[in-house]
């Protein structure tokens, strides 16, 4: 009795230990700042007005600005197709910016409307053209699958048919339409504005610079469009990007401004992502709650060697032992032809064959089954099922992996096929 309290007294004692060091650690005040997926739309919005305060992006403003102005005298401008990788502030820079012409074009006595079709996830023409419609129309739910196309368009012509001045129709991820985009954009560039009075004003955000090479030319001839080219963020961009998120989320006296600028100088040697600035900056607070109880630039040098390492080095790394066999045996009987199929009974006899020279005991082939079965479930390799009618079923194996990470992983040597 007298042991079981000692233990629970033990453990209380810990977990007020523990409690006591995180509170005197902490550096996050406001953790809904470092993920804007959790911030109100009104506060998201703030923080994107005070982004663009500090004159990031003030480049790329510009050559908006320089595009869309005609609209302020009444002329059409062409629609515009702008790249540039993940994380470069496409869709944020956009919204502030059109927000604010919104403003402008009022003050001027133009009309001027704009909604967002929102395309990251794959669509079918059917789902772009709902995403439309809802975008113009909150009041508009979402259809179900089976409605005619052409009704979905008429309800998105009849969105503007009052409507007599600048619409402007910004698509994110527009080349996500699957199987192409070629009649979302016909429909966008030739049909609509053929049913309306309105001006339609083409704005089209892509991370791939090469899918206007994948178009029909006529739907690039009738767009008419312009490129504008938005280049990853640079240090000094990146510095400011943090500073604003350390000021709204974090005890700025336990942050060394050396730590911002290292993280920073990484991000922008590697993408000039602003997402990966941040995702670094999360990592390496929460190095520093865990230790030192300061951010630093030894915390954020702990915190880049973190997420450097893959996923899948680490899974690999972890296996129990005869999953670790399997795998090589996998690899060892598919050699270096990736696009060659193994059945289970190829595998086993790699299998056995590696457990001889390695002086392990074998696992019979029905156990083998089960360690194909997990390798496949955790993506390490490719095992489909394959039905032969009345003859059974059989498995086909593959490989999931470059043979140059299982060479380095696994210490293959080279092999014949």
């Amino acid at each position: 009795m007298v042991r079981l309290a000692e233990i629970l007294e033990r453990t209380e004692s810990l977990i007020e230990r523990l409690h006591n060091t995180k509170r005197n650690n902490r550096i996050i005040l406001n953790p809904d700042y470092l993920d804007d997926e959790k911030l109100p739309e009104e506060e998201r919005t703030s923080v994107l007005r005070e982004i663009f305060n500090r004159n990031i992006r003030e480049k790329q403003l510009t050559r908006l600005a320089q595009h869309l102005t005609p609209i302020l005298d009444g002329c059409h401008p062409p629609s515009l197709m702008i790249f540039g990788p993940t994380g470069s502030g496409k869709t944020a820079t956009l919204l502030h910016f059109l927000s604010i012409f919104q403003k402008v074009s009022a003050k001027r006595g133009k009309l001027l409307r704009y909604a967002y079709i929102d395309l990251s996830s794959p669509k079918t023409y059917f789902s772009a053209l709902n995403e439309l419609a809802r975008s113009m129309d909150d009041s508009l739910r979402r259809y179900r699958k089976g409605i005619p196309v052409s009704l979905m368009q008429d309800r998105i012509v009849n969105c503007l048919l009052d409507f007599k001045g600048f619409f402007c129709l910004l698509i994110d991820e527009a080349d996500n339409i699957k199987p192409n985009a070629d009649e979302f954009l016909t429909f966008l560039g030739k049909t609509l504005p053929r049913k309306v009075n309105c001006r339609i004003v083409l704005i089209m955000l892509t991370n791939r610079l090469d899918w206007e090479k994948t178009m029909d030319p006529r739907i690039l001839s009738f767009l008419k469009k312009s490129d504008l080219i938005f280049e990853p963020y640079d240090a000094a961009d990146l510095l400011e990007i943090l500073k604003l998120r350390v000021e709204k989320a974090l005890d700025t006296d336990k942050v060394d401004q050396g730590a911002l600028n290292k993280i920073a100088a990484y991000a922008s040697h590697e993408t000039g992502d602003a997402r990966r600035a941040v995702e670094l900056l999360v990592k390496a607070v929460k190095v520093a709650e865990e230790t030192s109880g300061r951010l630093t630039e030894i915390e954020v040098d702990k915190a880049s060697m973190t997420l450097e390492i893959d996923k899948t080095e680490e899974l690999i790394k972890t296996l129990a032992s005869q999953q670790r066999l399997t795998l090589i045996s996998c690899y060892k009987a598919l050699g270096s032809n990736p696009k060659k199929k193994l059945s289970t009974g190829q595998v086993y006899q790699s299998y056995a064959s590696l457990c001889e020279s390695d002086g392990v005991r074998p696992l019979t082939q029905r156990r083998l089954s089960d360690m194909i079965s997990f390798l496949d479930l955790y993506g390490l390799i490719n095992a489909r099922v394959i039905s032969h009618g009345r003859y059974g079923k059989t498995r086909e194996i593959s490989g999931a992996l470059p043979f140059e990470l299982i060479n380095r992983l696994l210490e293959l040597k080279e092999h014949p096929s």
